[in-house]
């Protein structure tokens, strides 16, 4: 090997090593919350059938605007209610949510002024569970994969940039993996666990197989994490995907001129069951005030949620202003839409989503496993021995140590113990 290469290649492993070092934490946090958070949907009505079911009656539901006068009065009024998930089944509950946040807030529970779910039986209207959401399971691991538990000012860029770290470590991590030449010895040792050697030989294939088994994976989490992280990375996806020039869909409003009609929001939900009895279920936010309108999704299926009908009603009459389906949307659009899908693996259903909970596993693994071999190198080098790192060299000065070479995660030169 060159001189140049053999200098790129400990580049190359000084960046992976210290960026792995500087986000370990978070990225070790952000693999478990995010292995947990892949199958919330399926373990909510598991967790919490208590406040999820009801039994189903012969009457039928009552009206929208009915079920939400009820749940605004459980929450308080000081509290306005911001949208209510519906589900097609005729034995789940309505749930109605209130939601302020404060971007200046320190802590997670700074963050949210008051967060709230109100879950109605739908049939007689009674408040099943008020639920302070702030202290849910799910949002306090939701709150840890965004933001550590930290408001939006702290919690949002540390996230953001250990992510975008991340992707470096990545492709840094993949350049150190290639093996030098394509023969058996060393293909083995990029694709298979030594499981009966040593335990530095073993911890090193963790490290090395694993991460190139869920590097694919972990890519396109991250890369769709940054989609959120930063403005400008969400607007370039867009411009790209659009072409080169960001689509122009123009806003519609409501008709400030109209008196506000309680019974609007039920002629939104009748015109969305209309056009689509069949959906899976209904999402429906409302406008605080103003001239904005309510804004509806139709999912049509229960294994994602880029294949949805996104609607603009009225808020102050419930008339149409505007309705697309996904493959309505614009290509910039349509990759925004497919990006939460993309990004907790529903992309393919259920064995995507399997795969992104052990890939989520694995990243949490990969920074433990990558300072073990830094930690073991580093007390190699300290306690001295044979070759160039163990090495003293005498100088008029007297012995002094050589200079080190960077230590490496996943670097091929790293001693395995095997």
């Amino acid at each position: 090997m060159s001189q140049k290469k053999t200098a790129l290649g400990r580049l190359i492993g000084t960046l992976h090593l210290w960026l792995g070092l500087a986000s370990g934490l978070v990225i070790i946090v952000i693999g478990l919350t995010g292995a947990i958070y892949v199958f919330t949907d399926e373990l909510k009505p598991l967790v919490y059938r208590d406040r999820f079911f009801v039994q189903p009656e012969s009457t039928p539901k009552l009206p929208l605007s009915r079920l939400l006068a009820l749940a605004q009065a459980a929450v308080g009024e000081k509290r306005p209610v911001t949208r209510v998930e519906i589900s097609s089944r005729p034995d789940r509950t309505y749930i109605f949510r209130a939601l302020k946040v404060d971007k200046e807030g320190f802590s997670h529970w700074d963050y949210y002024k008051y967060y709230m779910r109100a879950y109605v039986n739908p049939y007689n209207g009674k408040v099943v569970m008020l639920e302070d959401s702030r202290n849910e399971f799910f949002t306090v691991v939701l709150g840890l994969h965004m933001r550590m538990l930290f408001g939006e000012k702290i919690g949002h860029p540390l996230v953001s940039y250990s992510v975008l770290a991340f992707v470096m470590i990545l492709i840094f991590g993949l350049v150190l993996w290639w093996p030098a030449k394509w023969k058996k010895g060393n293909i083995d040792k990029s694709f298979k666990i030594k499981w009966n050697a040593k335990f530095k030989r073993v911890n090193y294939d963790l490290h090395n197989v694993l991460g190139f088994y869920a590097c694919v994976i972990l890519f396109m989490c991250a890369v769709t994490g940054l989609v959120w992280a930063f403005e400008w990375f969400g607007k370039g996806v867009k411009t790209v995907a659009d072409g080169g020039k960001p689509a122009e869909v123009p806003a519609v409003f409501s008709d400030t001129t109209q008196n506000k009609d309680a019974k609007a929001v039920d002629r939104v939900f009748a015109a969305l069951q209309h056009d689509n009895p069949a959906a899976y279920g209904y999402l429906i936010n409302f406008p605080a005030k103003g001239k904005l309108p309510l804004n509806t999704s139709t999912y049509l299926t229960a294994t994602n949620r880029y294949d949805r009908i996104q609607g603009q009603y009225d808020q102050f009459t419930g008339g149409r202003l505007r309705s697309r389906s996904f493959g309505e949307l614009t290509s910039g659009e349509q990759i925004y839409a497919m990006n939460f899908d993309l990004h907790v693996g529903a992309w393919a259903g259920l064995p995507s989503k399997i795969l992104t909970f052990f890939a989520g596993l694995i990243c949490a693994s990969l920074p433990v496993t990558g300072v073990v071999i830094w930690w073991g190198r580093r007390k190699k080098g300290d306690k001295g021995g044979k070759g160039e790192r163990g090495r003293k060299v005498r100088t008029a000065d007297g012995y002094v140590p050589p200079r080190r070479a960077a230590p490496v995660m996943g670097s091929k030169s790293i001693s395995t113990g095997a």
